[in-house]
């Protein structure tokens, strides 16, 4: 096998096209997914018990597993691996969206959860985009 060149392999991704061309350097980098895992991290310092009775905060697990997940997302990102790492994203971002959506939208609204679903739903819809649309 010396002296033989191995065939190059073709490039699984495609160029976005229309208006996702726009973002779509930003779904193949770790920067949206870093900026929300540390939104993560930073409201795991918040105690519970700042927030009134009535309003919904995710539990501190959740908090704390969910940015740990997302920073290990964006380290997959960094590396180079743009399928694995939007794969990560999505479906995580995907799986807080199952299980915090509903009760975070629901009166009387905090602040930081409601930035916490908006970057999630934001996230999964980029990362998601460029998974399923763009990636072979």
């Amino acid at each position: 096998m010396e002296g033989k060149e191995s065939p190059e392999r073709p490039s699984t991704s495609q160029t976005a096209s229309g208006v996702f061309s726009h973002f779509q350097p930003y779904a193949r980098s770790k920067g949206p997914i870093l900026a929300l895992g540390t939104l993560f991290a930073a409201s795991a310092v918040i105690p519970s018990t700042v927030v009134r009775p009535n309003v919904y905060f995710p539990p501190y697990l959740h908090r704390v597993g969910f940015s740990l997940v997302f920073g290990g997302a964006a380290y997959v990102l960094a590396a180079g691996d743009a399928r694995n790492g939007s794969g990560i994203t999505t479906a995580w971002s995907l799986t807080y969206l199952f299980l915090h959506l509903r009760r975070s939208l629901r009166p009387p609204l905090y602040p930081i959860t409601l930035a916490m679903t908006a970057g999630t739903a934001t996230c999964a819809a980029l990362y998601g985009t460029e998974y399923f649309m763009y990636q072979t």
